[in-house]
């Protein structure tokens, strides 16, 4: 290219849209840590708990290591028997083989599992491991709101260079792309 090219407010643009990725994808974090969080507190507080009689787990196969598809649990709740799905779990095969079978000795999901669960909706039930971990974990709600924080910051700031550069080039604050890239090309 025999030209340099001055786009105005191609630094910010660099700058702002990486961090409003950063800040979106910490805004996803910080929510599911918050439900699981909640959820967790939930049952552990108000929850029954129990210890299941079958679990059976899915694992599928994985770009690395394969994963948990889901928990199939059954256990005894208020005399009846209940059959669901965990409703959250943690995506750890634990070096299982692919296809639906019982947890291995001695990983996560093992028997005995202690069970917590929602006395209105049995089905509704999490690991009390995890339900403990997720209530106890500040580790990933720090990490989220610091991508949230920190993209934010980073957005304002390449916004209020976009913002300079428009008032220096004698248009509207807002106007931050009126001329096309190809204007500003000297040959």
């Amino acid at each position: 290219m025999s030209g340099r090219v001055d786009w105005p407010g191609r630094g910010a643009t660099w700058l702002g849209v990486p961090a409003l990725v950063l800040a979106l994808i910490g805004t996803g974090i910080l929510i599911d840590a918050l439900d699981r969080r909640d959820l967790g507190r939930e049952l552990l507080n108000a929850g029954g708990e129990t210890v299941a009689t079958s679990v059976q787990l899915d694992v599928y196969p994985g770009k690395g290591d394969p994963g948990i598809g889901e928990v199939r649990v059954e256990f005894i709740a208020a005399g009846q028997q209940v059959r669901t799905v965990l409703s959250d779990y943690q995506d750890d095969a634990q070096g299982m083989r692919e296809g639906a079978q019982p947890p291995a000795a001695g990983t996560r999901y093992a028997m005995p599992l202690q069970i917590v669960y929602r006395p209105s909706d049995p089905s509704v039930a999490l690991a009390a491991a995890d339900a403990h971990l997720w209530v106890e974990d500040s580790e990933t709600r720090r990490v989220s709101t610091g991508l949230v924080v920190g993209g934010s910051a980073l957005v304002l700031a390449a916004m209020v260079m976009l913002t300079i550069g428009a008032r220096r080039r004698g248009l509207a604050w807002w106007k931050w792309y009126a001329d096309a890239p190809a204007q500003h090309r000297r040959t």
